[in-house]
């Protein structure tokens, strides 16, 4: 059994748009400033909300190439150009960018 401990617990109003507020203190605690994303998840009849990560292509890109280098040649093997992109735009899809 996971147990978490509950640091803030806070009630919002839904208004007739279907917008909320995050409370201040709620924000803060997470970090959550104007134009940063949250995401929605529901998940066994609850509703969970976080905060998007930031992550750029480049960041995503550059940490492949590390783990490439490292990683077994079973696991870096040259594949054909062709999959080789289809394979990234995959992974890229798959992490939202």
């Amino acid at each position: 059994m996971v147990y978490t401990m509950v640091i803030e617990v806070r009630a919002t109003k839904i208004d007739k748009m279907g917008r909320t507020v995050i409370p201040s203190p709620i924000r803060k605690i997470m970090d959550i400033k104007e134009g940063d994303y949250i995401e929605w998840v529901v998940e066994d009849g609850k509703i969970y909300v976080r905060k998007r990560l930031k992550i750029d292509k480049k960041t995503i890109k550059k940490r492949f190439n590390q783990l490439r280098k490292t990683a077994p040649r079973c696991f870096t093997e040259k594949l054909e150009e062709e999959d080789k992109w289809g394979l990234q735009e995959w992974a890229l899809a798959k992490l939202g960018l």
